[in-house]
């Protein structure tokens, strides 16, 4: 059965971590995603009696990088952290493929990809580690892994099932990709999910297309005509999105990022977001 985790938001993050831990465990999450290995960390989730989750995974950014020397050390920090978290007992690792030149193009991007990724991908199968790409669109639009347009050609360079998808609707949604169809498609491809939908608005899309506005600043977690909410109160069909899941064999954790101006800046509000999103999602499994 499907398991409801979480990643920290920012306010929680700053709690005393044992302390927010226990609120996890009394407020019925499963799982916890970690920033990193950190071996007291995961000694005091485990002893709590939640899971470790995803971890994230560093220099992928350098792994885009024309320059040799970068993607090297892309590669050696990328190791090191499957190391880390197969040491740890972990066997997930998560991350984003975006360019520090945002103005690179995907297709400049994938081609440096596809020479230093493999190597980090091979150590991870060897270690018992999948990795996780999450299709968040990144700066200007500079992500891979966003549409199936680049997964496709992520997946026939990389084949090995150490490396799959995080699944968040809500970048799809964003970026005007049929999450179902997404689904459909990649369901057994997918190690993780994450908890978040998006809102659109209608008057937002009337006054800025997809260009975002011009003389205001669009509210937080949002571009104007679309913003990031909790589970259940955006356009995601999460009845759904589960079943499919289920469907597909998918006995992972969905992990509520909570990114959702209404919650996200305060403690309480932030726990009041995690656990209407965490109430919304288990009485759908």
């Amino acid at each position: 059965m499907m398991k409801i985790g979480l990643r920290i938001p920012g306010a929680c993050g700053r709690e005393p971590f044992a302390d927010f831990v226990a609120w996890c465990k009394e407020a019925g999450f499963d799982s916890m995603d970690l920033h990193s290995p950190d071996p007291e960390r995961v000694r005091i989730v485990r002893e709590a009696g939640l899971e470790t989750g995803t971890f994230d995974l560093p220099g992928t950014i350098k792994l885009l990088s024309p320059e040799a020397s970068e993607r090297q050390e892309g590669i050696e920090a990328g190791i090191a952290t499957i190391h880390a978290i197969a040491d740890a007992g972990g066997d997930k690792a998560f991350c984003v493929f975006f360019p520090s030149n945002h103005q690179q193009s995907r297709k400049e991007s994938f081609e440096y990809w596809k020479e230093s990724f493999p190597v980090v991908a091979a150590e991870a199968e060897k270690r018992g580690v999948r990795i996780a790409v999450e299709g968040w669109p990144g700066p200007n639009h500079s992500a891979l892994g966003v549409t199936p347009e680049t997964l496709r050609a992520m997946f026939a360079a990389v084949p090995t099932e150490a490396f799959g998808i995080n699944y968040d609707p809500s970048h799809l949604v964003r970026v005007g990709v049929d999450y179902k169809r997404f689904l459909h498609e990649f369901a057994s491809r997918v190690i993780h999910a994450h908890g978040k939908d998006t809102a659109l608005d209608d008057e937002g899309v009337y006054l800025y297309g997809n260009l975002g506005p011009t003389f205001v600043s669009p509210i937080g977690f949002g571009g104007g005509d679309w913003r990031y909410c909790i589970p259940g109160e955006g356009v995601v069909d999460w009845t759904f999105v589960c079943a499919r899941l289920q469907q597909a064999g998918f006995t992972g954790t969905i992990a509520i990022e909570l990114e959702d101006f209404r919650y996200n800046g305060s403690v309480v509000g932030e726990k009041l977001g995690l656990s209407r999103a965490g109430d919304f999602l288990t009485s759908l499994l």
